[in-house]
């Protein structure tokens, strides 16, 4: 009778140690609504750019695979007085940082690029120097800062990684 309860006993202790480093571990799964949803506080963005002030509103992601996203904006480019606004895509790769605690788009480069609205006279030459960016590499662009996000059970834990898979983004803990 000593053996068997001994071995219960050490069962226990196995399965409560196996809980354990199981609750220490867990990953979240966000879908690209809900990822929709939550990238607005990091929106607007001002950047500058070869002499023009961006700034971008609006965003909407695109989830791929192999972390690579396409990330929509709407693009006000300013230089002076001129003014564009247009709708703009970007392709890229997503990036986490552990130190910073952010998910941002490395190595964007515009795709694609609409006018929607300009104040330009005559001289086109802030419409002609936004449209030459395409294709090219564009300044990170932040998506999410994590320490703004109030999730209680998380406590101070930081994601170990971030990936997209399956079109999903993945925060493993």
């Amino acid at each position: 009778m000593g053996q068997r309860f001994l071995r219960q006993i050490l069962m226990t202790v196995i399965f409560f140690i196996a809980c354990a480093s199981q609750a220490q571990a867990f990953s979240l799964r966000l879908s690209q609504q809900d990822l929709n949803q939550m990238i607005g506080a990091a929106f607007p963005q001002t950047q500058q750019y070869q002499g023009i002030e961006a700034v971008f509103t609006e965003p909407f992601l695109e989830l791929g695979v192999a972390n690579q996203l396409k990330v929509e904006v709407t693009l006000t480019a300013n230089r002076g007085e001129q003014r564009v606004k247009a709708r703009a895509a970007f392709d890229g790769t997503l990036d986490y940082s552990g130190e910073k605690r952010t998910l941002q788009v490395i190595e964007p480069r515009m795709t694609d690029f609409e006018v929607i609205e300009h104040n330009l006279k005559q001289d086109a030459h802030l419409l002609e120097q936004v449209k030459q960016l395409k294709n090219k590499p564009a300044p990170m662009i932040l998506l999410l800062d994590l320490k703004d996000l109030d999730i209680p059970f998380l406590g101070n834990q930081m994601p170990k990684s971030v990936s997209i898979r399956d079109h999903k983004l993945l925060i493993e803990f």
